[in-house]
C-alpha cells in the first residue's frame, strides 16, 4: 500500500472517531448520573451528590430515614446518625437507630407539618450523609 493511501485510510478513521464523538467510547461501567430515586416508603425523597438517597418516613410515633447508595438499600450497621428538628416548640436533637437501611427513632409527640428535620451522621465507612427535610 503506498503511504497517500495509508494517510488517507488514517485520516478518515480519525474523522469518523471524531464525528461519532464520546458515544463511540462508552464508559467500562453504564453510569447514569442523572438517575433519581424515588420514595419506596411513602415518604419525602432526596439524594446527594454522592448517590446516597435518604427517604424520610414520618407517624405519629417514629420518624425512620431510609438509606439507599446508588439506589440500593445501604447497610447502616455501625453508623452514627442523629436527626435535628426544628418547630415552633424549639430544636431536639433525636440519636437514630440503625436496622439494616433503616435509621429509627421513636417519637414523644407527633411532628406537626412545616417542622424542619435535617439528617446528619456518618456510615460504619466514615462516609457524611446529610439530608434536609420540611414536613409536608
Amino acid at each position: 500500500m503506498n503511504i497517500t493511501l495509508a494517510r488517507r485510510i488514517c485520516a478518515a478513521a480519525i474523522m469518523a472517531i471524531a464525528l461519532a464523538g464520546p458515544s463511540a467510547f462508552p464508559p467500562a461501567v453504564a453510569h447514569d448520573d442523572n438517575v433519581k430515586g424515588k420514595p419506596q416508603h411513602g415518604g419525602q425523597y432526596t439524594m446527594d451528590e454522592f448517590h446516597f438517597g435518604v427517604e424520610m418516613v414520618v407517624t405519629d410515633t417514629a420518624i425512620d430515614f431510609h438509606i439507599t447508595e446508588h439506589l440500593e438499600p445501604a447497610d447502616m450497621t455501625g453508623s452514627t446518625f442523629k436527626a435535628i428538628v426544628q418547630s415552633d416548640a424549639g430544636t431536639k436533637i433525636i440519636p437514630l437507630k440503625a436496622e439494616g437501611s433503616k435509621l429509627t427513632a421513636a417519637l414523644a409527640a407527633p411532628l406537626a407539618n412545616g417542622t424542619k428535620v435535617a439528617l446528619s451522621g456518618k456510615d460504619a465507612d466514615g462516609q457524611t450523609i446529610q439530608a434536609r427535610f420540611v414536613k409536608q
